[in-house]
């Protein structure tokens, strides 16, 4: 593992520990004032957290006594980014941000530090994001500016019941005046309410705000009202889609409530793309549910995507109906996987070929193309995953419409679908190498690309803006890197190989844990344990005990997960591979 701020900190922090006599318990209880704290100091020693914020330890470097000058020394040596979003609001509001770690802490005990800091990073940007937009709000009076500046200062301190309470005689004191300009700093009063309930977490009080702000225009026009809940449920489904904690659910009410006061004999249009939206936000919800209920989901999202299709006639508005297809079609793939349906997917496939063929006569709007051949190439292999032999001519074409996605979207910029195009490559490549298995060179080479396509992949999605994809794009490089070195010539190569492996498959336990997916939990769980049960053969016989030991708790870990969610394949497979284990510990 690459050296790191945070590993060269606990470095230090385990050697004065050793010179003070401590143990780890010793250390907790007497820095943190509680042994809870064990773990803490355990990843740390360990080199787990790479960029640790120095207030979240801030106990350790007192009591240790640890000066500025050996944490420049760490700082140098590891290579310190510092997060300005987060020392800011360390700097301005250490109120908001101990509560807000506590809350985390409470929320989820078993979590890392790192984790922590992933959270604390996250929610920091938010707070200088919605401190500039209370500190921006207009002040009609001096007695608005007062509560301006007393808001931000409540927000500091993290006492968002204030802030609402705040920003809630701001409000009133807004409602004095009805004209068009007045309520419409009245709704951005009431819309910030929401931004600081969906911040704090509060799902049904951030529609409520949300909600009103926009209703505060029916009565005036109520083509705003349609507007200002779309614009919401828009940025707030962005938001989803990049976030630990935010709800769907959000902006799927507020885009239904845009739907319910829209007549589609006066706007068509309008309607139309308020079902598109519709449709993304319940493909993207039900990802989270169960099979059934995501299946059942899935068929309301086709049928919004329908809609939204049907409503769109006219050559001005193809660009409108292309995109309200490759919903469509993105919803009957997914449902089409999940059921197992073959004939789902052909029609899936037929859709995107039609769709593909009409944007190319039309000679525009070229930068869809990119989705359709994305979403043409995953139809294609699921297809392709219900055979029962091996097809190469899908296989083929789908490689062809993944390398089409990149090409395209690298021309009109769209980093997600590159990454995306990178990732479904990486897949289809090792797909057909395996094919030619017995054919070492091809097999290297296809080996060699695929790592580097899910390199692209983790690169594009960046674990900031795309959580779940990041995760996942980690998971596969793992496999592959995993698989390289155990084809490797010698051990050196397949040590590199393995802990290039550990190091992915960690990053994407970071996102994929047991509470949040328990079976891709279980099965990282797993790769992990063959991974060290691998090593062990070449290892120090020292090394390679433990080596087995940590096999072995890896694939109880995932034997743990399997039986939870009723894999028995999972299950007996863990279960042949822990009895080796404990032959081979046994023989050592």
């Amino acid at each position: 593992m690459s050296n790191s701020f945070g590993k060269a900190l606990g470095a230090l922090i385990l050697r004065k520990r050793r010179v003070l006599g401590l143990t780890q318990t010793q250390l907790a209880e007497d820095a943190f004032g509680s042994s809870g704290k064990v773990r803490r100091i355990s990843e740390l020693e360990n080199g787990l957290v790479s960029n640790p914020h120095l207030k979240t330890i801030d106990p350790l470097i007192v009591y240790l006594k640890i000066t500025d000058e050996e944490l420049d020394e760490c700082a140098k040596d590891g290579g310190y980014q510092p997060n300005p979003e987060l020392d800011l609001a360390f700097k301005e509001a250490s109120g908001l941000i101990r509560k807000l770690a506590q809350k985390f802490d409470h929320d989820n005990p078993e979590a890392s530090l790192e984790e922590l800091n992933s959270y604390l990073v996250e929610k920091a940007t938010e707070f200088v994001r919605l401190r500039d937009k209370i500190s921006n709000m207009e002040a009609v009076s001096s007695e608005i500016k007062g509560l301006r500046g007393t808001a931000v200062t409540a927000l500091q301190a993290g006492e968002y019941a204030d802030v609402d309470e705040i920003l809630e005689k701001a409000e009133e004191l807004h409602q004095q005046e009805k004209t068009m300009a007045e309520v419409d700093k009245q709704a951005e009063i009431r819309a910030l309410r929401g931004d600081a309930k969906l911040m704090a977490g509060d799902f049904e009080a951030s529609y409520s705000h949300y909600r009103k702000a926009a209703m505060f225009f029916l009565s005036f026009d109520k083509k705003v009202t349609v507007e200002l809940l779309q614009n919401l449920g828009k940025r707030i489904y962005e938001a989803a889609r990049r976030s630990y904690d935010v709800d769907f659910g959000v902006a799927e009410r507020l885009l239904k409530d845009a739907l319910e006061i829209s007549d589609p004999a006066e706007c068509p249009d309008v309607v139309a793309g308020i079902c598109y939206r519709i449709s993304l936000v319940q493909r993207n919800r039900a990802a989270a549910l169960r099979a059934e209920e995501r299946a059942s989901l899935l068929r309301d999202a086709e049928g919004f995507a329908r809609k939204a299709v049907k409503h769109l006639e006219g050559t001005e508005f193809a660009y409108e109906k292309i995109s309200a297809q490759i919903s469509l079609a993105n919803s009957l793939s997914d449902r089409g996987r999940i059921e197992g349906d073959p004939e789902t997917i052909e029609q899936v496939i037929d859709l995107y070929r039609n769709v593909r063929d009409s944007l190319l006569a039309l000679n525009e709007h070229r930068e869809l193309l990119c989705h359709v051949y994305n979403g043409l190439g995953s139809s294609l292999l699921r297809a392709e995953e219900f055979g029962e032999t091996l097809d190469l001519d899908a296989l083929e074409e789908a490689r062809n419409a993944f390398w089409e996605a990149i090409q395209i979207s690298e021309r009109f910029g769209d980093i997600e679908v590159w990454g995306g195009g990178n990732f479904n490559l990486g897949n289809v490549v090792l797909r057909l190498a395996r094919s030619k298995e017995d054919n070492e060179e091809v097999y290297l080479l296809a080996r060699l690309r695929a790592i580097s396509c899910f390199q692209n992949a983790t690169q594009a999605y960046s674990e900031t803006a795309f959580p779940d994809q990041f995760a996942e794009a980690h998971r596969c490089l793992g496999d592959v890197l995993f698989e390289h070195g155990l084809h490797a010539e010698n051990d050196v190569q397949k040590e590199v190989n393995f802990m290039h492996a550990v190091a992915s498959f960690e990053k994407a336990s970071e996102w994929i844990t047991k509470e949040r997916d328990v079976q891709r939990w279980g099965y990282i769980q797993c790769r992990l344990g063959s991974i060290f049960g691998n090593h062990s053969r070449i290892a120090e016989p020292e090394v390679a005990q433990s080596d087995i030991q940590h096999a072995i708790e890896f694939f109880e870990n995932g034997l743990t997960a399997y039986r939870e969610v009723g894999f028995s394949e999972g299950v007996t497979s863990c279960e042949a591979n822990i009895a080796k284990l404990k032959d081979e510990l046994s023989e050592e």
